[in-house]
């Protein structure tokens, strides 16, 4: 925990201070008409003081009707600014964020989620109080429809066989993490780390937070900062996003000077490459085969107590049932995804290029 002797200024003092920054809130968007107009509502509805705020709505070009709804925003808020972004992938967005705003705090959060109404206050507040470089809330999933298999990958994707701490784990006092989802920070920070990396297509927050703690700053997790985000619920929505953040767990490598994740992201590749591994050996050798029933006996256990331990809070035993199998069908294809990236690795010359220049 964050002790007594971190604090750079009282308790008062420090919400004064947060009520009289100037906050940019930096919004990257394509295709979102569903839940922008969430996202803009929850904002409006924190108690953060409007005439210290500005919003950015990055927009890579949609062509669903989300320029249409931020426009109608823009013309009711003056603070609000949709702003044109041709290269239409988040790591652009956030730069050209950055860039226009405004404000001496930057804020970065998500068009598919909503924010509890002291998100804002209480970031900013920990981030002047702590003599922070970083900080965010807690990301809890929601299901963006009202199934029950819906229900159930929400609280798979909140829950810590997930993965992500920042996505479980409640406080009470602002706590020293190594990530957080999205981003507050003092725009000089950013600016003095030269912002995100535009060839990570994904992972770019992560790739970011390395860096930061490479150079001596510090993250924090803080209580009643809340997001809610809408969890893809269709299966295969959910399936190809499992794949995709595994692929980028590891083709970053050829994009970034460090590996842009932590070592927790490559415990899937870990589980389905010993599979696979024990499985092919077994062919050959029989003895391999009791390391295959192991590695699978081992994470048949761990997801079963996580199923339960889901199903007892939700009180509903359902749930155990369809968790067992979103779990496995979650890690299974975040592992693929990244088995998939490691072989894209090996026929990439800039990843190679990279590893001479080691």
């Amino acid at each position: 925990m964050v002790g007594e002797s971190h604090l750079r200024m009282n308790v008062d003092t420090a919400e004064q201070a947060a009520r009289t920054a100037k906050v940019s809130i930096v919004i990257p968007c394509r295709n979102e008409r569903e839940f922008i107009g969430k996202c803009l509502d929850s904002v409006l509805a924190n108690d953060f003081p409007k005439e210290e705020l500005e919003i950015l709505v990055v927009d890579g070009m949609s062509e669903d009707g989300t320029r249409e709804i931020v426009t109608e925003y823009e013309q009711r808020y003056p603070f609000i600014r949709l702003i044109d972004n041709p290269h239409r992938v988040t790591p652009y967005a956030l730069n050209i964020g950055i860039a226009a705003s405004r404000g001496e705090i930057v804020m970065r959060i998500d068009a598919h989620a909503v924010y509890s109404a002291e998100y804002v206050r209480r970031c900013v507040e920990a981030l002047k109080l702590y003599d922070a470089d970083n900080v965010g809330g807690m990301r809890r999933s929601i299901p963006r429809d009202d199934s029950l298999r819906g229900k159930v990958i929400a609280e798979c994707m909140s829950h810590r066989f997930r993965g992500s701490p920042y996505r479980y784990v409640d406080l009470t006092e602002p706590e020293p993490v190594d990530a957080v989802p999205f981003f507050c920070c003092r725009k000089e920070k950013l600016l003095e780390l030269g912002g995100f990396n535009e060839r990570l297509t994904r992972n770019q927050d992560m790739d970011f937070n390395i860096r930061l703690r490479r150079a001596g700053g510090k993250m924090l997790k803080v209580p009643g900062a809340i997001c809610f985000y809408y969890q893809r619920t269709d299966w295969a929505s959910f399936l190809n996003r499992a794949f995709s953040d595994g692929r980028w767990a590891v083709l970053g490598f050829a994009y970034a000077g460090r590996f842009p994740a932590s070592p927790r992201h490559l415990v899937p590749l870990a589980f389905v490459s010993g599979v696979a591994g024990a499985a092919l050996a077994g062919v050959f050798v029989p003895a391999a085969r009791w390391l295959l029933l192991a590695i699978l006996g081992s994470y048949l256990v761990a997801d079963l107590a996580a199923s339960i331990d889901i199903a007892r809070r939700a009180g509903d035993g359902r749930y155990a049932f369809i968790a067992l199998r979103v779990f496995a069908a979650f890690h299974s294809m975040y592992g693929l995804g990244s088995l998939w990236g490691c072989l894209k690795l090996a026929v990439m010359p800039a990843f190679w290029r990279r590893v001479a220049g080691w």
